[in-house]
């Protein structure tokens, strides 16, 4: 066999101290190259140990693998120097076998570090590598067999180069069998890592590409062993070359703080994040970032490592430069103009290493949040609206007339709404007429026809119409024609079938569908508030109307009254006067009186009510007994009525009326004729009585024994909030219940209809029901229902 370089065949392949066939023979010879080996066996073996102890404190896998990696390389370098250092043919053949299963060894502890790396943990099998295994094992066997060694090398020899020997062995069949499976494995672990370094990007192609390249040294380092290529005769490159892949793997897990978790796992993590994430360096410089953190950005993740952050994204700047002063995890909200608009981001900003005192950089993870906050300011928005629309309603509701409910309308659409220009203009026969105006409105305030523009087009659709930019659309606004200021957004909303009110902004996109749902509540109330003004308008004309004809016809009436009555008083004084004609004559003036004195009053107070304030049933209902005639009846009142909220004179008025009626109908005796009538007589005299106890008795005087003539009971109501006003008497038939509260019906010759008409407007008034039955005792019942 031949060996380059200087070498000579020695006179004897066997060592002439030990024999031929004794491998563990002590004689050993010191090379140049045994101390260095050595060393690097002695540095791998260290290195070993120390990520076991990591992986097993910390329960690392990445530890454990880099150990085991290590400690594999360790077992090659030693074993090759113990080839190297000894000095028989058998010995160099043992160690040659050994060292051949520690390659092994190696390439199948790579396998699984790459299986790792890569996150082909279904690979990472017990029993997978647990046949992979029987490889070296197989070896270790054949190692303890001389016989079994020979049959490894088809011839071997020993070599003498300057002052040692070296094994020159030509090898058989199944040594490349071996070497076959080691490259087989190997191989797997290369595609591996090109799979992984054309999905990967960033830091981690880089670091790819390195453990690639430096995982190729000890292979291509064993085929030039094997073709007997070697810088010095008896070196081998293998074991130099896998000291500098077991460092550049051990620097892989280490360097990057990737310990407890796979890398490529923690490259799919870091990508496959919803949020954008950014790995700085100390000094601010980006290390990486994924596909969020480029698109805000700007840039590839390839133009942005190496580039400080702040010079990527300013609005970072202040974050990060605060955060050197702290070591907690700090969170902040960001505002950062990206290429697809202005967003507000969610900043958690983090230390990267083991200590403050010896971070590696920082992590930034920014959360959008640009929908939640356009969210919240869109609901903050509309909570102040709605506050401002209530202060509005307040003073819509302030308003008496129509013109000033117009004028508070536009007022309070410029405070709510915040445009430029807020206007209404209402409908009079095919024209839009300009009322009112708030803001910066210096149009042209003369009538527009309906017909042109979208103020038409809003009042015919009933709907809110919201318009971006006025500028691309012609006749945007029936009531914008000769405009002085550039108008740029509109929304315009109808006002029932008033009109319309109508929002102008110089900015184009300044209303929303926000605005167009809070515009339609408001035009409603404007719309309520107008029609309450035009009802109290003609109440009021109504009410004037009535009271002018009221007076007249009293004034009229009055004049030739007068004249009736001091005719009779004369006609009374006269001696000869026939009494049984000036008494019925006297009664009748008095009750013509108490007609023209209750129209008065109707006619004046009608619907209206004054202050409402809480009122004592039982108080009211006392008062009401006292101020009536109620000639021999007797009132029965539950010992406590409650409150109500009311206007107490009108309520007390509709008692005395109530009251009146049930002695007037309800009595069964004979009754003395009075000035005072009842209500069904019209009477609405007071006149104070003694007496306000539960069970009260007349307040006219008759004997003790006399029956009374009707008994009045007042009570709450059983199934509803309110009272009863009830009697004993004959009662109301059901036929003429629906009329007892019309203007003028009446069941006697002498009523004037009026006195329960009266009752039924004061309960109108306050918003309350009135019914008519059957009390228990058959005679007349009110029920009125307050709530």
């Amino acid at each position: 066999m031949s060996l380059q370089n200087t070498a000579y065949r020695t006179d004897s392949v066997f060592s002439p101290r030990t024999g031929p066939s004794d491998p563990t023979s002590m004689a050993l010879q010191w090379t140049p190259y045994t101390l260095v080996l050595l060393l690097v066996g002695g540095l791998l073996t260290a290195f070993a140990v120390s990520l076991r102890y990591l992986g097993r404190e910390d329960g690392m896998p990445g530890a454990k693998l880099g150990g085991s990696l290590m400690l594999a390389g360790g077992a090659w370098v030693f074993c090759f120097v113990a080839q190297l250092s000894s000095t028989t043919l058998a010995a160099k053949l043992l160690w040659r076998v050994l060292t051949t299963a520690a390659i092994l060894s190696l390439v199948l502890v790579w396998l699984a570090y790459v299986c790792w790396y890569t996150a082909r943990s279904e690979w990472l099998s017990r029993r997978a590598f647990g046949l992979c295994s029987l490889v070296p094992a197989s070896l270790l066997a054949v190692a303890a067999v001389p016989a079994a060694r020979r049959s490894l090398f088809a011839d071997a020899e020993l070599l003498r180069v300057g002052s040692f020997v070296v094994l020159d062995a030509a090898y058989a069949p199944l040594f490349f069998g071996y070497v076959v499976v080691g490259y087989a494995l190997f191989a797997a672990s290369l595609l591996l890592l090109v799979a992984a370094a054309i999905g990967s990007r960033g830091i981690l192609r880089w670091q790819l590409a390195v453990l690639l390249s430096f995982a190729m040294l000890p292979g291509s380092a064993v085929v030039l062993d094997l073709l007997g290529y070697a810088p010095t005769p008896g070196l081998d490159f293998g074991p130099l070359s896998v000291a500098v892949t077991a460092v550049a793997g051990a620097f892989s897990v280490t360097r990057f703080g990737w310990l407890d978790l796979t890398p490529i796992a923690r490259d799919q993590v870091f990508r496959a994040i919803v949020d954008a994430v950014v790995v700085v360096d100390a000094d601010g410089r980006v290390v990486d970032l994924n596909r969020q953190a480029e698109r805000i950005a700007g840039t590839s993740a390839a133009a942005a490592v190496g580039r400080r952050l702040p010079d990527l994204i300013p609005e970072l700047a202040s974050p990060l430069d605060a955060r050197d002063a702290t070591d907690e995890p700090a969170r902040s909200e960001v505002s950062i103009a990206t290429p697809d608009g202005r967003r507000v981001f969610d900043l958690q900003l983090s230390s990267v290493g083991d200590a403050v005192d010896d971070r590696d950089g920082y992590a930034l993870i920014l959360h959008d949040i640009t929908t939640r906050k356009a969210a919240e300011e869109r609901v903050e928005r509309r909570n102040r609206t709605v506050e401002r629309m209530l202060r509005v309603v307040n003073d819509l509701t302030a308003a008496h007339t129509v013109e000033a409910v117009f004028q508070r309308a536009v007022e309070g659409g410029h405070e709510m709404f915040g445009p430029d220009a807020c206007r209404i203009a209402v409908v009079e026969g095919d024209r839009f007429v300009p009322v009112a105006s708030a803001g910066d409105d210096h149009d042209d305030p003369s009538p527009q026809r309906i017909g042109s523009g979208f103020a038409g087009t809003t009042y015919r659709s009933g709907d809110p119409v919201v318009v971006d930019d006025l500028t691309d659309v012609r006749g945007a606004s029936a009531l914008d024609t000769g405009s002085s200021r550039p108008y740029r957004s509109l929304l315009s909303a109808p006002i029932g079938d008033h009109g319309v009110v109508q929002l102008l902004s110089t900015d184009s996109g300044a209303f929303d569908e926000d605005d167009r749902e809070m515009i339609a509540l408001f035009t409603s109330h404007v719309e309520t508030a107008v029609d309450r003004a035009e009802t109290e308008a003609e109440l009021r004309d109504e009410r004037d109307r009535l009271e002018e004809f009221a007076s007249v016809v009293a004034h009229d009436l009055r004049n030739p009254l007068t004249i009736a009555s001091g005719r009779l008083e004369l006609l009374a004084d006269a001696e000869d006067a026939p009494s049984e004609h000036v008494e019925p004559l006297r009664t009748a003036l008095d009750r013509m009186e108490s007609i023209i004195t209750d129209i008065l009053r109707l006619a004046r107070q009608g619907d209206a009510i004054g202050e409402v304030e809480t009122v004592d049933l039982s108080a009211c209902v006392d008062d009401a007994w006292r101020s009536v005639d109620t000639d021999a009846a007797r009132l029965r009142r539950a010992d406590d009525l409650g409150t109500v909220r009311a206007d107490r004179g009108r309520l007390q008025q509709l008692f005395e009326n109530l009251f009146r009626n049930c002695v007037e109908h309800g009595s069964t005796n004979n009754r003395r004729e009075s000035a005072g009538d009842t209500v069904e007589h019209g009477s609405t005299e007071s006149r104070p009585k003694s007496g306000d106890s539960v069970d009260h008795g007349s307040t006219a005087s008759h004997s003790d024994d006399a029956a009374p003539s009707v008994t009045v009971r007042v009570g709450p109501l059983d199934r509803a909030t309110g009272f009863y006003v009830a009697d004993d008497g004959p009662g109301i038939p059901p036929d003429r219940r629906d009329h007892v509260f019309e203007y003028g019906h009446s069941s006697t010759a002498d009523g004037t209809g009026i006195g329960l008409a009266v009752v039924e407007r004061i309960v109108r008034a306050h918003g309350w029901e009135i019914t008519v039955g059957e009390s228990a005792d058959g005679g007349a019942r009110f029920d009125v229902v307050v709530e």
